[in-house]
C-alpha cells in the first residue's frame, strides 16, 4: 500500500507560511458543514493557513466547527451567494497558494459567478468539487477548449463522482470504464486532473506537458466512506496539498491515498456502519507522518 508520492520534510525554521495558504468557498444556509469539513480537512494535512469563504449568512455556523479556521462573508441572498460574491472574493485570490470550491454552494447566479472567475483566473491552482462541477456541466463550458491549461497555467483539478462526471461528459455512471476514457479525454484536450471517484478511485491526469495521460488506480479506502460528507473532505485534502506545492497529478494522487488511508483506520477504530466524514476528517490528524515518511 505504498504512496504514490511524498510530502518533503518539514525543517526546524519552517513556519506555517511555508506550509500554503489555502482557501475553501462554498456553503450556503442547511449545508453549512461540508465547506466546514473541507476547511477542517485542508488543516489537518498539514496547511499552515486556511480560510472558509462562505454566504455571510453562515459564517458564524462555519466558525464555530474549528477554532483555527479564519472566515470571510460574501454577500448572500436567501441563504447562498449573492450575484456579487464574486465581486468581493475576487481580489484574494491572488493572496492564496490554493483554492477549492464548490460543497454546499448551490448552483445560483451567485454559485455560477464564482465558479466562472476561479476558471478563468490562471495564476491560482483550483479544486472543483460538487456543485462548481454542476455548475460546469449546467453551462456547458467543456464544450470549447476556452479553459485549457497551458504550461504556465496553475493546476485544475475536478473531483467528480460518477454522477457529476455522468453530467460533465454524458457517458453514464454505469459504464466505469468508459467513464475513465472520457475522463482522460477531458485532461488530454483541456489539461485538466480528473479524480474518478469509486471502488477503486482513479486519478487521470499528466505530471507535466509533454507527458502522456495517464491513470492511477488508488488502493487505499473502504465501503464504510460511502457516506455524506466524505467526499467534502476529499476536497480540503488535495486542496492543502495543491497548497503546499505539490503538481495537480501529484496533489490528486496523494490525496485520494491520504483520503482513503484516513477511511481505512477509522473504519477499523469505529466500524464499517457507524463511520462518518466527522471520524474520517479527525483521522486524517492522526495519520499526518505518513503523508512524508
Amino acid at each position: 500500500m505504498s504512496r504514490p508520492v511524498t510530502l518533503p520534510p518539514r525543517n526546524a525554521s519552517d513556519h506555517k507560511g511555508t506550509f500554503g495558504r489555502v482557501l475553501l468557498v462554498g456553503g450556503s444556509r442547511g449545508m453549512a458543514g461540508s465547506i466546514s469539513l473541507s476547511s477542517i480537512a485542508a488543516l489537518h494535512t498539514g496547511s499552515g493557513l486556511v480560510s472558509s469563504a462562505v454566504p455571510d449568512v453562515v459564517l458564524e455556523t462555519v466558525a464555530g466547527f474549528h477554532a483555527a479556521l479564519m472566515t470571510i462573508g460574501l454577500p448572500a441572498e436567501d441563504g447562498r451567494f449573492s450575484s456579487d460574491a464574486w465581486e468581493s472574493l475576487c481580489g484574494r485570490v491572488s493572496t492564496q497558494n490554493a483554492i477549492g470550491t464548490g460543497p454546499g454552494m448551490t448552483t445560483e447566479s451567485g454559485s455560477v459567478a464564482i465558479v466562472e472567475g476561479l476558471l478563468k483566473q490562471r495564476q491560482t491552482p483550483v479544486v472543483l468539487d460538487a456543485d462548481a462541477l454542476n455548475v460546469i456541466s449546467s453551462q456547458g463550458w467543456l464544450d470549447g477548449d476556452e479553459l485549457a491549461r497551458g504550461k504556465d497555467d496553475a493546476a485544475v483539478v475536478f473531483t467528480p463522482h460518477p454522477g457529476e462526471l455522468s453530467r460533465l461528459t454524458g457517458v453514464p455512471a454505469s459504464d466505469v470504464d468508459g467513464q475513465v476514457r472520457a475522463a482522460g479525454e477531458l485532461s488530454k484536450r483541456l489539461g485538466f486532473t480528473i479524480v474518478v471517484k469509486g471502488g477503486p478511485t482513479r486519478v487521470v491526469g499528466r505530471g507535466s506537458d509533454d507527458s502522456p495521460v495517464q491513470t492511477y488506480v488508488n488502493t487505499t479506502g473502504n465501503p464504510a466512506m460511502a457516506t455524506a460528507g466524505c467526499g467534502d473532505v476529499l476536497t480540503g485534502v488535495i486542496t492543502s496539498l495543491l497548497g503546499q506545492g505539490l503538481c495537480g497529478w501529484d496533489a490528486a494522487r496523494l490525496g485520494v491515498w491520504i483520503h482513503g488511508r484516513a477511511g481505512d483506520v477509522a473504519a477499523s477504530r469505529i466500524s464499517s456502519a457507524g463511520m462518518t466524514a466527522v471520524h474520517l476528517v479527525e483521522t486524517l490528524a492522526l495519520i499526518a507522518d505518513e503523508m512524508s515518511e
